[in-house]
């Protein structure tokens, strides 16, 4: 049964926002998605730290981390399986990109459909070509989870073109950073591999949680050649978990590698 798109706005039932929000004028802010299983955010401290870290990092005003988590739980209850997004924005203020008298950031909490199809994906896996565009460099921002997210869009807009079901992306200097919205990893010569996220792409809460399981994982800065005669592949993300890759750029892979990735992630995370 679908999910009525649920939203709220420093708390408050809204389905509106100011015009002259920061976030919408310029991509002010950042924002985490988090999967909703009966009622209860999965990584829930995880996704707050990460707010909390992320507003630090870009300078943000505070937000009222105590009214962010009672909305959370509001909008969570009674939920099967859903998707929560929580946007903190520098709120409303200033004159151009200056942030002089911006008094408050604001929070926006909705509730959207889990993707069933993301199940299947976990069991069977999937197939990841390689983006013919490729992301800027910029360590001010890497690994951060922030409201500017144009490439990631326009990566989005060529993948509705292909046939494979996600695409690899390298940086302008030809190394493999992510795929569209999920990490990477991959396994080669009884190696698992995935890039240092230094320069560009996003610090996943999965991916975070499979080094921290996963203790031998190298992380390095890869080309795309690097990359020749792997022997299994998968990608992670939040509300993804861990997908394997039965295909990449046309190379049948062996996804029985990545069962035990997921078992062992899997174990960790009842451990919790």
């Amino acid at each position: 049964m679908a999910i009525m798109v649920l939203s709220f706005v420093d708390g408050q039932i809204a389905n509106s926002l100011a015009l002259d929000d920061r976030g919408l004028a310029y991509g002010d802010g950042c924002f985490t998605t988090a999967l909703v299983i009966d009622g209860k955010v999965q990584m829930l401290e995880q996704h707050i730290s990460r707010l909390v870290n992320q507003t630090q990092r870009l300078g943000l005003p505070p937000f009222d981390e105590v009214a962010l988590r009672e909305t959370i739980a509001k909008i969570s209850a009674g939920v099967v399986k859903a998707i929560v997004k929580v946007i903190i924005t520098c709120g409303s203020g200033g004159r151009g990109y200056s942030r002089i008298g911006v008094v408050h950031a604001r929070f926006i909490v909705s509730l959207h459909d889990y993707p069933n199809f993301y199940q299947q994906w976990q069991k069977q896996g999937i197939s990841v070509g390689i983006s013919k565009q490729q992301l800027g460099i910029n360590p001010m921002l890497a690994g951060l989870k922030h409201l500017n997210r144009l490439e990631q869009v326009l990566l989005r807009a060529e993948l509705d073109k292909r046939t494979e079901d996600d695409l690899l992306v390298t940086d302008i200097n030809g190394c493999v950073i992510e795929c569209c919205s999920a990490n990477v990893f991959w396994l080669h010569a009884g190696q698992w591999h995935t890039p240092i996220l230094n320069t560009a792409g996003v610090a996943g809460l999965m991916r975070d949680n499979i080094l921290s399981t996963i203790k031998n994982i190298q992380q390095g800065q890869y080309l795309l050649a690097d990359l020749d005669n792997i022997d299994a592949m998968f990608i992670s993300n939040a509300i993804l978990g861990i997908v394997p890759i039965k295909i990449f750029n046309n190379q049948q892979l062996d996804t029985s590698h990545v069962v035990s990735i997921q078992n062992q992630c899997l174990n960790m995370a009842n451990k919790i």
